[in-house]
């Protein structure tokens, strides 16, 4: 008798599931032996070594083959003895044949074999014998599924909302969320692109614990973590100043993922808030060709084109390329705004030798955005907010905010025999901004507001060297890890021309303005600055495996900083030098494991953050210095596909500047500041991401924060708020479903926001709580092309998306609006 198999044959959508699930039945009929073979015949579809998205739950081996025969259109025999009682692990996101195959059969001892007619036969891996003569059937080319490759951080083509490979942003060891001390969140390339982020702004939208504000208008973001400012960024992990004025962040196209760190980063950036990091991790050149067009039209005039290749560039596959260009024209919900946004990648990765990888590229991104505010909307005195549209503008038609970045970067890596790793890594970084705008100042006993007007042009570049090794070591009978490095960033700013018109003084009816009938004056260009930084330090981390379920991280960073300004006003002029020598920051941690699914963790971190604040009598502030105390739980399930972590925290700062009234400054001081003695902030966080069903994708997470002075030198502030513009309560979630059976070609998806009242601390301007709510819709038209429509704000919830003054920076969120988005992949 002849030996019982499957075969299958590509069907319709409309039959996937009745296939998969007579796949099963004549599965157990056929082991049985209560019958001889059987076929499932459809129509045929010719092969394809197109990658296409996959969310194929685990399960069955024969049913996960069956589901996957159907979605990539082949046929598939499998002989049921081959299969009983296998498992697969499942495919989610986007494969070729070849990747896909090995992806379901990993861990199975099976291979697919490719025979006449494009019908691929499942056998026993044969094992290969040197010199032995080919088999029969072309097999598949080398496909190598090891553990490592299993936990690639990569998230493109993952089609996951959770990173089930490691970070290295929180110690430089690349460890797996459970392995971290530390609260870590991931903004996949899967989730922004379904959500159709395209800037950095957009992305901090789905963030645990992140928010955003507008200072001095549309064109200059700060990001805050845990009551405090975050303001410095890691470039693929190399320490970053963040500079809110002259770089952009509609750079979306060229990263593969944002890596969010909540808590003090000291051990890796050396200076900054407790607040966190932020680490953006770049696309990189792929070993199989790919090439991806996209597309997308939305409400006012909102035009993109994006285009990213990637591949080998020789036979041997020893030098890999990556290009991205974006280009984008837009209008804004607000009038005479409007953005044009350009942005060229490109990056080649060369195996220079078998151990070695030299990594070289950069970018260009030009923001120029004409019409942009510098001053945001005002509220009445008494902090009540006026009724203007949204479409409302208090800058005359002529102002501007254009930013022009460029970076050039190197990275050479090296495995050494010993399991040890060296990497070093340099990255210029040059930004520009030039500006025209407009501020208001209230009028005494008037309703009304003046109206100034600033031109300035900022140039900044920076310079980073960073180099590190690390691996194993042996001690005490267990093996250990260990990493040492050193860096030296170095910055300057190249501030002017910039200044002030002498006559312009119009006065501002906010109810009764037109801002197409104000002249554009003439500026006196009087003011300048020259700047230069320099800071370099030395770190180093343990991480002791004291018994199996618990590893202790003991770390330090030694740095020096120095800082000299130079400003020129007119005839006045002003040097501040400031000068750190041999600031150390510890580090701490502990990761006890309970199972093989959970991990309690705790961590003790410091950080310095030098300030070019001035005192009453001009002299520069002591640094800020804080700590971050955290404890939590993480657990890790379905082989990584879904993470959940809660955290408690507490952070003290001291040293924080807070700006004194004018009048209790010397006169030859522009504004003071004290040092308000030790703030504390106190909170929760939660979060769940990943698969949480077959073909569901989630991010959720819920921050409770609450920040108050614990010492100042006013008593009475003791107790009080701290920062009230970031809200005590903050939740978040995004979700993505793709529809089973012969639905499978659609998704969809929704997300809302929700954030509890928020006020200003020195006026009267309040806003409640409010929530946002977003909904996606997405088809497969074929194994290629992608549609998407994303409707944002569906209710069109009427709020303030930044609180500033009764005078200026209240800006607000975007109407009810849609993209429609397209994507074709070769």
């Amino acid at each position: 008798m002849a030996r019982p198999f499957f075969h299958l044959h590509p069907a319709s959508p409309h039959h996937a599931l009745a296939l998969a699930a007579r796949c099963a039945l004549i599965a157990m009929a056929c082991t049985a032996g209560t019958g001889q073979a059987q076929g499932l015949a459809v129509s045929a579809a010719a092969q394809s070594e197109a990658t296409q998205s996959y969310q194929i739950a685990p399960g069955a081996l024969d049913e996960t083959l069956a589901a996957f025969a159907v979605r990539a259109g082949i046929s598939i025999t499998m002989p049921p003895a081959l299969v009983q009682g296998k498992t697969s692990p499942g495919l989610q996101g986007r494969y070729g044949l070849r990747e896909g195959f090995a992806g379901l059969l990993a861990g199975t001892g099976l291979e697919a074999v490719a025979g006449s007619g494009g019908v691929y036969t499942l056998r026993a891996m044969p094992v290969v014998v040197p010199g032995a003569a080919a088999g029969q059937g072309a097999m598949l080319g080398e496909v190598r599924v090891t553990a490592e490759a299993q936990r690639s951080s990569v998230t493109e083509g993952s089609g996951a909302y959770v990173a089930a490979g490691p970070s290295s942003t929180a110690t430089r060891f690349a460890l797996s969320q459970r392995e971290t001390p530390q609260s870590i969140s991931v903004i996949t390339r899967e989730q922004i692109d379904d959500r159709g982020f395209q800037t950095l702004d957009e992305v901090a939208l789905d963030a645990t614990g992140l928010s955003t504000r507008q200072i001095g208008g549309g064109e200059r973001t700060q990001f805050f973590m845990r009551g405090f400012e975050v303001n410095n960024f890691l470039a693929d992990g190399v320490p970053l100043a963040f500079d809110y004025d002259t770089q952009g962040l509609a750079t979306m196209a060229m990263y593969d993922r944002v890596e969010v760190l909540r808590g003090a980063a000291g051990l890796m950036t050396g200076t900054g808030n407790p607040s966190g990091t932020i680490n953006l991790v770049r696309k990189r050149p792929t070993a199989t060709p790919q090439l991806t067009l996209t597309g997308s039209v939305g409400s006012w005039n909102n035009w993109r084109g994006e285009v990213d290749a990637a591949g080998p560039l020789n036979a041997a596959g020893t030098l890999r390329g990556r290009g991205v260009v974006a280009l984008q024209d837009a209008d804004t919900f607000k009038k005479a705004y409007r953005h044009e946004r350009q942005l060229v990648y490109g990056t080649l990765e060369a195996d220079i030798a078998p151990h070695t990888l030299l990594s070289v590229g950069g970018y260009y991104n030009r923001e120029d955005s004409p019409g942009a505010d510098w001053n945001g909307l005002p509220t009445r005195r008494d902090g009540s907010f006026y009724p203007f549209p949204r479409s409302a503008r208090m800058t005359p038609d002529w102002a501007y905010w254009n930013k022009e970045n460029a970076s050039l970067f190197a990275e050479l890596e090296h495995g050494f025999s010993n399991g040890w790793k060296g990497q070093i890594t340099a990255r210029v970084l040059r930004t520009k901004m030039d500006m025209l705008g407009t501020y208001l100042y209230p009028l005494e006993n008037s309703e009304s507001f003046g109206q100034g007007a600033g031109a300035y042009a900022y140039q900044k570049t920076q310079y980073s060297l960073d180099a590190f090794a690390q691996g194993p070591w042996q001690a005490w009978g267990r093996t250990h890890e260990l990493v040492v490095g050193a860096g030296i960033r170095q910055s300057s700013d190249d501030d002017g021309p910039g200044g002030w018109p002498a006559d312009y003084a119009p006065v501002i009816d906010p109810l009764q303005w037109d801002s197409s009938a104000v002249a554009k004056p003439a500026f006196n260009l009087l003011w300048s600055r020259r700047g230069h930084q320099r800071q370099a330090g030395a770190y180093g981390t343990l991480r002791l495996s004291v018994s199996d379920p618990l590893t202790v991280l003991l770390g330090a960073r030694l740095d020096s900083y120095s800082y000299d300004m130079l400003t020129v006003s007119g005839a006045w002029s002003e040097s501040t030098p400031y000068k750190v020598h041999d600031r150390f920051t510890p580090y701490a941690g502990l990761v006890y494991t309970l199972d093989k699914h959970h991990s309690l963790y705790a961590s003790w971190t410091s950080v310095f953050q030098p300030q070019n604040y001035q005192g009453p009598r001009g002299a520069l502030l002591e640094p800020v210095t804080g700590r971050n105390l955290e404890v939590g739980i993480k657990g890790e399930y379905f082989n990584q596909r879904l993470q959940a972590s809660a955290a408690v925290f507490q952070v003290n700062q001291q040293n924080l500047p807070l700006q004194l009234p004018q009048s209790a400054c010397d006169p030859t001081v522009p504004a003071c500041y004290a040092q308000t003695g030790e703030v504390r902030s106190r909170g929760l966080e939660l979060e769940l991401a990943g698969q949480i069903a077959p073909g569901l994708q989630l991010m959720a997470g819920y921050t409770y924060n609450k920040a108050e002075h614990v010492q100042d030198s006013d008593a009475a502030k003791a107790g009080t708020p701290y920062d009230t513009l970031t809200p005590r309560h903050l939740f978040k979630l995004s979700t993505r479903y793709q529809l089973p059976g012969e639905w499978s070609r659609w998704t969809v998806g929704a997300s809302l926001r929700t954030r509890s009242a928020t006020r200003t601390p020195s006026y009267p301007v309040r806003q409640g709580g409010y929530t946002v709510a977003d909904l996606m819709l997405g088809y497969q038209l074929s194994p290629q092309l992608d549609l998407r429509l994303n409707v944002y704000n569906i209710t069109d919830k009427y709020y303030y998306q930044a609180l500033g003054s009764t005078q200026d920076n209240n800006h607000f969120g975007a109407p009810r609006n849609v993209l429609l988005s397209a994507r074709y992949r070769f």
